[in-house]
């Protein structure tokens, strides 16, 4: 019998975006140079111009499409030239 209370641990890489002051946890769904498709568990405002923080590299982002979803707020985001955390 299944239990259904039982959550697989996601094997998506993790990411954060920057709103403000806070860094809102997100899973990457799938990601090239130029874009990111990434899913937050809260479904808060998330303004069109962000910051997008993954491995040490931030990168100021537009959200191209939102679409609220059972699992959480899913953002396609177009991503600008990469800058490197360090170096801020």
């Amino acid at each position: 019998m299944a239990n259904k209370h039982f959550t697989q641990a996601s094997t998506h890489p993790t990411a954060a975006i920057r709103l403000g002051s806070f860094d809102v946890p997100c899973t990457v769904l799938s990601s090239s140079e130029a874009t990111a498709h990434v899913r937050l568990v809260t479904a808060g405002g998330i303004p069109e111009h962000l910051t997008f923080m993954r491995d040490g590299e931030v990168r100021r982002a537009r959200v191209a499409l939102r679409k609220q979803g059972p699992l959480g707020l899913d953002l396609w985001l177009d991503l600008q030239v990469a800058q490197d955390a360090r170096a801020a």
